[in-house]
């Protein structure tokens, strides 16, 4: 199964150019600028490589791509489609990390735009979150406990909300605690 993304393009383009402040940093959003100039192709939205994953209806033999299904969690989190949804959509703002950015910024919107339904207000692309250097992965193994964070918090309220929350910009590559 595919979804027709090609077909989104100029509609992307011309949203991020009505609403400058769509995905932000400006690096990000010149990324996606140039990703969508090249142009969009087609995507599958279904696998049929491994068994695992949400069903296709009526179609065993495929499970939904991971993206869409995850995408689409957005909405079905705040009750979509029954009423009252929209108390809490379209959301304000999104934020994630720089690595997922083309999944939030051109296939979940285009996905919405096919639904007919508004677009998160904003998309906000953060940097990577280091330890000791590099990026926090849980392949690396350099994750942060979050037992153990919460007990640093317990015990050094004033110096976990400063290095948590200290302002710094986007792309920092900064440890932003230590635990």
């Amino acid at each position: 199964y595919f979804f027709r993304l090609s077909e989104y393009t100029d509609a992307l383009l011309e949203h991020i150019e009505r609403n400058p402040d769509f995905v932000a940093p400006r690096s990000r959003k010149n990324e996606v600028v140039s990703f969508l100039k090249g142009g969009l192709r087609d995507i599958s939205i279904s696998r049929t490589t491994f068994a695992w994953g949400v069903p296709v209806p009526d179609d065993p033999k495929h499970v939904m791509y991971v993206w869409i299904d995850a995408l689409a969690n957005y909405l079905s989190a705040v009750g979509y489609p029954d009423a009252g949804y929209e108390k809490y959509w379209p959301a304000n703002v999104h934020v994630m990390g720089k690595d997922i950015l083309r999944f939030h910024a051109v296939y979940w919107p285009a996905m919405l735009l096919a639904a007919g339904l508004p677009l998160p207000q904003r998309l906000f692309a953060h940097g990577w979150w280091t330890r000791d250097g590099q990026k926090i992965s849980k392949s690396v193994g350099n994750v942060v406990d979050p037992v153990a964070l919460v007990e640093e918090v317990r015990q050094n309220t004033r110096g976990a909300r400063a290095a948590v929350g200290r302002p710094r910009p986007s792309g920092a590559r900064r440890s932003p605690a230590r635990v």
